[in-house]
Formats: C-alpha cells, structure tokens, sequence
C-alpha cells in the first residue's frame, strides 16, 4: 500500500515538473490542475471555473476570484487562452 502511495506522489512530481515550464491557461484548466497551483485550494478553484471566460489572468484579481497576494504567487504560471 506504501508503495502506491510513493508511485503517486512521484507520478504527481513528475506531472508539476513537465507542466510548470508550460503557463496553466485558466480558460480550460481542469479543478484538479487549477488546485496543484501554489495556495490554491478547492474553492478557489471552484470560483475560478465559475467566472470564466477571462480575456486575461489578472482579472482573477479584478473579479475578485483571488486577492492580489495569492495572484501574484502563480501569476508567472498563468495564460488567458480564447
């Protein structure tokens, strides 16, 4: 059972590692890979599926999905795609 454990939480690793070089286009992304961001809970990420379309990520801001602290912790992390 340990070691399943270990193999997902390495797999997950793996997952961030490829993926954090790539922005996260909040238009799409899935709850799942919207939660793996850096203070991003499960209802943040709930907030951010329910206002979508953006035109651009800093309206997490103006909309007032996150405060410009947490926004400025991923914003490096983030794209807007149409």
């Amino acid at each position: 059972a340990q070691l399943k454990v270990d193999a997902k939480a390495v797999a997950a690793g793996i997952r961030e590692g490829w993926s954090r070089d790539k922005p996260l286009d909040i238009n799409a992304a899935t709850h799942e890979q919207l939660i793996t961001l850096p203070g991003v809970s499960g209802a943040d990420a709930g907030k951010v599926i329910a206002g979508r379309p953006y035109d651009t990520p800093d309206h997490l801001v103006t909309r007032h999905i996150l405060t410009h602290r947490e926004y400025d912790r991923i914003a490096a992390r983030l794209t807007a795609k149409k």
